[in-house]
């Protein structure tokens, strides 16, 4: 049944281990962490600037450091320290016997790129420099919320970077991808639950109100058209695609990509539309950071690149779509705490103001980051005259954060190819794909939330230019 990749918290623990080996006597560390070797690797534990970290060092380091950004899990806490993608060990391997140095912290999870996190990485990078020795270059790396970290820290600090590769990240912003997820939860909830006791927003007991929701999310889908064609309007504003599963085609029915819709925000989406994601991002905040008074969502819906199966569910389920979008038009208005946004757009607004080389890598199929979100980020590297220094590249499979190593480490080698030699190589997807299969066996490997086992998959990368973002940007609105 559901199935899914390593946690990140399980796979840095077990990496860890790996390296420090058993039985083996450890050399404190200068920070008062521990020092291990293994073939050559030393491995350092510790705090810096409160923040517990965990850096590889291979015994011939290239003096290129790779400063790694976690994902969010849910649950909440704190994970272990990670210094490279937990789900690809042989990432790690790879980089570690080609000369790069590692490093990450383990700052808490959250449902944005919180200044604890970026404070936190900053101060690895004083450590490392002070206790390691200054890197030739430093390139910043993350997935997720990881990614939305990356192209953060690569904006506002680009002294301390030479490039960035922000992968499956929020990289339109924190405010608009918590627009988003609004009015997908309000949409839902005005055509399909509007007298329920469920909120979008000012959530006072967020298990509750995501266990509400979820349930009334199930009967809407099992109810039939009606229901199936009300959550495709609803997804559509979010541009959240049905491509579920990481080893399956691309939906190509309507039906099939409500199901992954459905399949999405019940696995992966819902505490952020409804329960404790949702919540957490106001308690951090100080209040609510979204909003949708002045939105026109049949505007919207127009923008989304999934207009056209709402309109075939539409038809199919005999309903009057511009009936449902006057609903929508009519429903009354979430309004935002004005405190809230602003202290989150000044924590984890993304601006296009690119500095340094990025390369983003998103696969197509993103069902918690969609995909557009690349194109509200190239676009505003456009405006800013910064489109030069930035290189965006897609695979085609679904779901979120779904690369197998070997399309991680293409990605990785255009933009640490572009820092060596001041322009970029080749990058389109011929290319890519056939460095990504040079890779070998043990590169290829992929998983699924659905299906059992592990595949080797041919490497996906693909041209490609996303839709624009479904929100267009608005004035915030003050009282």
């Amino acid at each position: 049944m559901r199935k899914r990749r390593i946690p990140g918290v399980v796979a840095a623990a077990a990496l860890a281990a790996a390296a420090l080996g058993t039985g083996a006597p450890a050399a404190r560390a200068a920070d008062g962490g521990t020092a291990g070797a293994a073939e050559g690797v030393r491995t350092l534990t510790g705090t810096a600037g409160g923040v517990p970290f965990l850096a590889d060092v291979p015994e011939h380091w290239n003096g290129t450091l790779l400063l790694w950004s976690h994902a969010y899990e849910q649950g909440g806490g704190a994970p272990p320290p990670e210094d490279a993608d937990p789900a690809h060990p042989e990432v790690r391997t790879w980089l570690l016997d080609h000369g790069y140095a590692l490093a990450g912290s383990s700052y808490p999870y959250a449902p944005f790129a919180t200044r604890e996190a970026a404070d936190g990485q900053l101060a690895l990078l004083d450590w490392f420099r002070e206790h390691v020795g200054a890197p030739r270059s430093t390139v910043a790396w993350g997935r997720s919320l990881g990614g939305q970290l990356t192209a953060v820290l690569a904006e506002r600090h680009p002294r301390r970077f030479a490039g960035a590769l922000p992968m499956c990240g929020e990289v339109a912003g924190a405010v608009a991808g918590a627009n988003a997820q609004l009015d997908m939860a309000f949409a839902l909830g005005a055509l399909l639950w509007p007298d329920a006791d469920v909120r979008t927003a000012r959530i006072a007991d967020p298990a509750a109100n995501l266990d509400r929701a979820l349930g009334l999310l199930r009967t809407a889908y099992r109810s039939g058209p009606q229901g199936r064609a009300r959550i495709a309007l609803a997804a559509a504003l979010a541009d959240v695609p049905g491509w579920a599963d990481s080893l399956a085609p691309a939906p190509a029915d309507p039906d099939e990509e409500v199901l992954g819709q459905v399949l999405a925000t019940l696995y992966q989406n819902g505490s952020f539309l409804w329960g404790p994601g949702r919540a957490e991002l106001e308690r951090l905040v100080g209040g609510n950071p979204s909003w949708n008074a002045g939105v026109d969502y049949a505007a919207q819906l127009d923008r989304s690149g999934r207009r056209a199966a709402v309109d075939e569910a539409y038809r199919r389920a005999g309903l009057d779509l511009d009936a449902d979008l006057g609903t929508l038009a009519a429903a009354p208005r979430v309004s935002p705490d004005p405190g809230a946004v602003l202290r989150l757009a000044a924590q984890a607004s993304v601006t296009g103001r690119v500095a340094v080389p990025t390369v983003t890598l998103h696969s197509t199929g993103d069902v918690t980051a969609p995909v557009e979100n690349e194109r509200r980020y190239g676009d505003l590297a456009a405006v800013q005259g910064r489109s030069g220094l930035l290189r965006q590249l897609y695979t085609a499979r679904g779901n979120h954060c779904f690369f197998t190593g070997a399309e991680e480490l293409t990605a990785l080698r255009v933009l640490l190819d572009r820092v060596a030699t001041g322009s970029w190589g080749p990058s389109d997807a011929a290319s890519l794909n056939a460095a990504a299969a040079g890779f070998g066996p043990g590169y290829d490997a992929m998983t699924s939330y659905y299906q059992d086992g592990v595949r080797d998959v041919a490497p996906a990368f693909e041209e490609y230019r996303p839709g624009p973002f479904p929100r267009s940007p608005l004035p915030l609105p003050l009282p």
